[in-house]
């Protein structure tokens, strides 16, 4: 058995330089930023992949992240980039790994890195760090709405766990301090929950057809309370380098929609009545806490009688029309949190990296 540990980032190879340590002749770690070799062999097999999700990804981030060009010219050069990153990759994966494991697979360096282990028959294996407290996702499908999770109602309906659930959510460190610190003098007596999102993540580049970016998710809620009479709070990410002093003053404005980025978010999704996210990993903690929560992307949690899957305005004020009568059904939604916590996610405790071990073997076996 081999397994190729592949890092993008310095943070990726630091945690496979522990992982290796677990067993030195099957794990192998490559850091391509300072590897310069590059194989021709590869050319032969370009009629055999498919290098179009990880350009098209490339073209949507750099318009998000640095400016909205004409995606004709952004697309020339990113074919390009892509390329370049293929002739590169080819030379450092080789066809006697049984497996590659990487973070997230759905930005463009992973994407090409992918389409390269299907052509050597090599099984990918994605892990990223959340969706409940001190866990971690490893899963052989992707990472999101491409992961393993079950759909199926009627799986989580038969599906038994007398353990309990965590009670506590660990709060993001955020980058901007300051606009974090900001507190609401006090928030209404009942509200709708609504997080931002990071615009460049692939939860919303890839995972989101209706909400591209917060300012439209904005724009949808500000239509959505002149048709209501509910309260709608937001928080911005704590990762987000975006401000939005424009959209606050839109706030104040409207009487019905308020900011709370100095709120704690388990906090807010306490307070809340409901929750409204694209695709949040907020949404399935807001299920902890018993919340009804509509989701607006594409998300592995928008499954029937757990959430409420929304895919336009008119379908939004439909769900807000008749909100007092929306019958959460608890057993089922913690029979899903349960199936997460306990079957599918990895312990992040001190046998994180004996965890990962098992699970790779057991993979390939």
């Amino acid at each position: 058995m081999k397994v190729l540990l592949f890092a993008i980032r310095s943070r990726h190879k630091k945690f496979f330089v522990e992982l290796r340590k677990k067993d030195k002749n099957i794990f192998d770690i490559v850091f391509p930023k300072y590897k310069f070799t590059f194989s021709l062999k590869g050319l032969k097999e370009l009629k055999n992949i498919n290098l179009e999700p990880a350009i098209d990804f490339a073209v949507e981030e750099f318009c998000v992240k640095v400016i909205a060009l004409p995606k004709f010219i952004l697309y020339g050069y990113f074919k390009g980039l892509a390329f370049f990153y293929y002739l590169k990759y080819y030379s450092l994966i080789d066809k006697k790994y049984d497996a590659i494991l990487l973070w997230n697979g759905g930005k463009c360096r992973q994407r090409v890195v992918i389409e390269i282990a299907k052509l050597h028959n090599i099984q990918p294996i994605f892990f990223e760090n959340g969706l409940l407290p001190n866990r971690m996702v490893l899963d052989t499908k992707g990472i999101n709405a491409e992961n393993s999770v079950p759909r199926d109602r009627l799986f989580f309906e038969r599906y038994h766990n007398a353990l309990v659930l965590p009670e506590t959510l660990i709060p993001r460190q955020p980058k901007n301090q300051k606009k974090f610190k900001q507190i609401v003098t006090s928030l209404p007596h009942s509200f709708i929950f609504i997080p931002f999102q990071v615009d460049s993540d692939t939860q919303i580049i890839s995972n989101s057809k209706w909400i591209k970016n917060m300012r439209q998710l904005f724009d949808v809620i500000e239509e959505l309370s002149l048709k209501t009479t509910y309260n709608f709070v937001f928080k911005e990410h704590p990762s987000s380098s975006y401000n939005y002093p424009d959209l606050h003053q839109r706030a104040k404005d409207s009487g019905q929609l308020f900011f709370a980025n100095g709120y704690a978010t388990q906090a807010l999704i306490q307070k809340s009545l409901a929750v409204i996210t694209v695709n949040s990993t907020v949404g399935i903690e807001s299920l902890l806490f018993k919340k009804r929560v509509v989701v607006l992307g594409d998300a592995f949690y928008r499954i029937d009688g757990i959430t409420k899957g929304v895919s336009d305005l008119e379908m939004l004020h439909k769900v807000f029309l008749d909100l007092e009568s929306w019958i959460y059904e608890e057993k089922l939604v913690e029979n899903f949190l349960k199936y997460l916590y306990y079957d599918y996610l990895i312990p992040k405790d001190e046998n994180l990296y004996t965890h990962f071990y098992d699970f790779i073997k057991k993979v390939i076996k």
